[in-house]
């Protein structure tokens, strides 16, 4: 561990800079509640903060709170989070972090599947989005229901496709909270955050469909 002249250690300088009183407030907050940081709307600058400072606030996360800052690329564009999966000395009170709930991570690989290994890349409606995962897994829907209640879902192996239609609603409001997605009204857009599924789940959405086969 470096530390300067005066005994301070080295990665701490970051604070010393005329941005971090703008910025790292909140950039502190947003990462540890789960937030992914990208550069893209009101983020910008938020983004452009972690994006100088990344090597400092690296050491600072690692040392301070035992969890790794992260940054991922996706054809050209990043995104920053603290990765809450890898870390196994957290230091993070677990009221003060964010969990994807089971049944929205399961959402979320069905819905990556459609959008991008089924090349609906145009698809912005969430009412559509909600009636392609009703005819995808029409033949295995007791089969996704089964998947969905097994998660920790509140929803009952009678219920019905509105029902089904709820959790991929809220999943997607999940999803924007989360900073993965764009919402508004039935309109979704997918941030390039929203390939945090795919880093954590490949193999998961690879094999989607016989997972929720052999729930039938």
């Amino acid at each position: 561990m470096e530390y300067n002249i005066n005994g301070t250690l080295d990665f701490l300088k970051f604070l010393a800079a005329p941005d971090a009183r703008t910025y790292f407030g909140e950039v502190d907050y947003y990462l540890k509640d789960g937030i992914h940081i990208q550069e893209y709307g009101d983020q910008i600058l938020y983004y452009r903060f972690l994006k100088k400072h990344r090597t400092d606030l690296e050491e600072f996360y690692t040392y301070y709170y035992g969890i790794q800052l992260k940054e991922e690329n996706t054809e050209g564009d990043s995104y920053f989070f603290l990765d809450f999966n890898k870390s196994s000395r957290i230091k993070i009170p677990w009221t003060y972090r964010d969990i994807l709930k089971n049944e929205y991570a399961i959402i979320g690989i069905i819905t990556y599947k459609i959008i991008y290994h089924e090349g609906n890349v145009e698809l912005n409606s969430i009412s559509q989005l909600q009636e392609m995962i009703r005819n995808d897994y029409e033949e295995y829907k007791e089969g996704l229901i089964k998947l969905l209640a097994q998660s920790g879902s509140d929803i009952k192996l009678s219920d019905d496709d509105e029902r089904i239609d709820s959790v991929v609603h809220n999943a997607l409001r999940s999803f924007k909270r989360l900073g993965w997605m764009d919402i508004d009204n039935d309109y979704f857009e997918p941030r390039v955050s929203f390939n945090r599924i795919n880093s954590v789940y490949e193999k998961q959405i690879k094999d989607i469909d016989n997972i929720i086969a052999n729930y039938q």
